[in-house]
């Protein structure tokens, strides 16, 4: 393949020339632009699209970095942010990291791209970054906020989340309902077992959120507070769940409902019959289109709460 300016001597023009053919600019005459049209398709010249910007002035280049741990919910999520944002001709550079060491390495490398932003799920709560990773590019955060300097903060509203899975459940009749989390900060976790317990005492009933690290933890939690449902962080615990309780000859639902959170497409596909709550990823998506198109002059801003989860009925929530 060859560059812009092998094709402008080629075609014994300029590469400006050659910028406003390739573009269907006005200021070139029709046989001029067919020449280099046809010359371009020949030799299999296509325009680099970070030297177009850097001619162009406009950024179109969003990065973006997930935890490869617990990938598939975080890819689905960027997935979904992708395809918003290429349909309003973004590019999309998603930079799976494995540690904090990687994370902050890619994250360098971002902002010494200058993209038009950077979307990212933080390795862990409260992660300080520094005004030189902030700079030059918005920096938008999933699932947990970051310190140290202005970024924009992306989430629904988590606590709602769990005052809503205790609703349902309890619309269904289940008094009993524990609550099953994970040992991590995360904002998410911490919000979801807050709106749970809230709803739990708004009925007189005793709240329990249990930590748990394996099936054998979960089994411990469930034979001590004896539910009638059970309301899991996600859906990757709600399986382990069920996993859990078929080992010790408990049937889902039958014996105990179990109920998730997420849906999100690469699980459903796994694991179709789980009822769990839909994460609204393409109302986050949006969010994260709206701040990017809105500039830097909204660094630091918070909208609210993003969408709101959505029931999904399927096989695992029954009758107590």
């Amino acid at each position: 393949m060859i560059s812009s300016l092998q094709l402008a001597r080629l075609c014994g023009v300029s590469q400006g020339t050659v910028d406003r053919a390739l573009h269907t600019r006005p200021e070139i005459n029709a046989a001029t632009r067919e020449k280099i049209l046809k010359m371009a398709e020949r030799h299999g010249y296509k325009p680099n699209p970070a030297a177009r910007e850097l001619l162009g002035g406009k950024r179109t280049l969003v990065g973006a970095l997930a935890p490869v741990k617990g990938s598939v919910f975080f890819m689905d999520l960027m997935n979904a942010i992708r395809q918003v944002l290429i349909r309003e001709q973004f590019r999309f550079y998603l930079y799976p990291f494995s540690d904090e060491a990687d994370f902050f390495g890619a994250l360098d490398d971002f902002a010494a791209r200058r993209c038009a932003a950077l979307i990212t799920v933080p390795p862990r709560e409260g992660l300080k970054l520094s005004m030189r990773q902030t700079a030059h590019q918005p920096i938008i955060t999933l699932l947990s906020p970051c310190r140290g300097a202005p970024t924009h903060f992306v989430a629904p509203d988590e606590t709602a989340t769990g005052r809503q899975a205790v609703e349902y459940l309890w619309r269904k009749g289940h008094r009993r309902i524990l609550h099953l989390t994970y040992h991590r900060e995360a904002t998410a976790i911490r919000d979801r077992a807050k709106g749970y317990r809230q709803a739990m005492r708004r009925r007189n009933a005793a709240p329990d959120v249990r930590k748990v690290a394996d099936d054998l933890a979960i089994m411990r939690a469930i034979r001590a507070y004896r539910p009638s449902a059970v309301f899991c962080h996600n859906d990757w615990l709600a399986l382990k769940t069920i996993r859990a309780l078929n080992q010790a000859g408990l049937r889902v639902p039958d014996d105990i409902s179990v109920l998730g959170v997420d849906n999100s497409p690469t699980f459903a596909d796994l694991c179709p019959d789980i009822s769990t709550l839909q994460y609204p990823m393409t109302a986050v998506a949006e969010r994260c289109l709206a701040i990017i198109k809105g500039g830097f002059a909204q660094s630091g801003f918070t909208a609210g709460p993003v969408g709101r989860f959505e029931i999904v009925e399927h096989r695992t929530v029954g009758l107590p």
